[in-house]
């Protein structure tokens, strides 16, 4: 059976293009265009991972991120953050959010990403390998 992978981003051109990328490499990928659609396909599709971007108007990534950790049925899924949002130095996600009761995801990427570090990601969080090219672009 494949793995599921939900994509969450309001660029549909980026959603898509990271759909293509998932389900070429295997995965069966569903896309979103905002966090109400998000979280509403997350309850049926039930993910083994999500792909988030932070800023989306109406609702931002991190806003469904902390629903996600904080619903017993969705805090184990791992989580990509993917963003334009540019940062000076390592990506600071407490930023984001008002206290520290809700843990960093996993995973923090950059837009454009690397599609050979997304993957090599992806397949260590829903697989447990550890394939070279993972880890946060904010390590390189």
């Amino acid at each position: 059976m494949s793995l599921k992978v939900l994509i969450v981003d309001d660029e549909s051109d980026v959603a898509r293009y990271l759909a293509m990328i998932v389900q070429a490499n295997g995965f069966i990928p569903k896309v979103a265009n905002n966090v109400e659609d998000g979280l509403e396909i997350v309850n049926d599709f039930k993910p083994d991972l999500v792909c988030l971007d932070i800023m989306m108007p109406k609702e931002s990534g991190v806003s469904m991120y902390q629903q996600l950790r904080e619903n017993k049925a969705t805090r184990h899924i791992p989580v990509i953050i993917i963003s334009g949002a540019e940062q000076e130095e390592k990506f600071d996600f407490r930023n984001y959010l008002p206290d520290e009761s809700v843990p960093e995801p996993e995973c923090y990427m950059e837009k454009p990403v690397d599609v050979d570090k997304y993957i090599a990601m992806i397949k260590r969080l829903t697989t447990g390998d550890s394939i070279e090219g993972g880890g946060n672009d904010d390590e390189a």
